[in-house]
């Protein structure tokens, strides 16, 4: 076990090329959202773009696109439903999962994805329910970020916390991908080290919508080049660092997850 700490984090840290262009940054594609949980994709999407990458474009319901334009219209997005018409060579790193929903035409993209695109893959909510019945698609290019009742479903039998390192670690062995298990201290597990644990992060940060921050953290920093389990790592500590940062200044019972995307900017740790 080893800690997630700054000390940590400053050592993997490739700082930001003081020449780079938007395009040296990295273009993410966030695939979230569906009819009453556009927020999920809106979450998703800005935590990506303030998480340091240089592009993202969302594919998003219609609902989602006025809000997400008033927000960030720095944002990208294509309302399109079908992902076999996008050109996904043209980014450097997927999320999709959080608010999709289990439609037919959703399950027919996540198979498109899993089984066509080789970079790196973030999935998360219910693109984690669906991959519970399709372990077989997991591939080394996934990171995984599931909450412990998303786990029990990945794992096939009973979450257990004082048991949940050695269940992640049998988990990875199986299925060779970066399990970001989500929790108090969140824990880490891929081909960089046996466990990580993180050492960032609070209980005012249990409250809707921090997971897609999450997911949209992570996929930014795999955009940026970061090998997956150094980007999941450094990911869940940022997350953490930000919700810390804003207890500082409100209350834990009124934080709500967009408020560490506004904390992400007080963060200067890569740049």
């Amino acid at each position: 076990m080893k800690l997630i700490d700054q000390n940590w984090i400053n050592a993997q840290v490739h700082h930001r090329s003081k020449d780079g262009h938007k395009k040296t940054f990295g273009h993410v594609l966030v695939i979230a959202g569906s009819t009453g949980k556009a927020g999920a994709a809106i979450l998703c999407a800005r935590a990506a773009l303030h998480a340091g990458c240089g592009m993202v474009t969302a594919m998003i319901p219609e609902e989602a696109v006025d809000p997400l334009l008033v927000e960030s219209p720095e944002i990208m997005y294509t309302t399109e439903t079908d992902l076999t018409l996008l050109d996904l060579t043209q980014f450097d790193a997927i999320a999709i999962g959080p608010g999709i929903g289990f439609s037919d035409q959703v399950k027919k993209n996540l198979v498109y994805l899993l089984t066509h695109y080789e970079k790196t893959i973030v999935i998360d909510a219910d693109g984690l329910t669906f991959l519970a019945n399709h372990l077989d698609l997991i591939k080394p290019n996934f990171i995984l970020t599931p909450h412990p009742g998303e786990f029990k479903r990945l794992q096939g039998f009973e979450y257990e916390v004082k048991h949940r390192e050695e269940q992640a670690v049998a988990f990875n062995k199986k299925h060779h991908c970066t399990l970001v298990l989500k929790g108090a201290n969140t824990i880490v597990v891929s081909n960089i080290e046996e466990v990580m644990v993180n050492t960032t992060g609070n209980d005012g940060m249990a409250t809707a919508g921090t997971g897609d921050v999450l997911t949209g953290i992570i996929v930014s920093l795999c955009a940026q080049q970061y090998e997956t389990g150094i980007a999941a790592c450094i990911g869940v500590y940022l997350h953490g660092l930000a919700g810390d940062l804003a207890i500082k200044d409100i209350s834990k019972a009124s934080l709500v997850a967009s408020d560490l995307i506004h904390y992400l900017g007080k963060i200067r740790l890569v740049d």
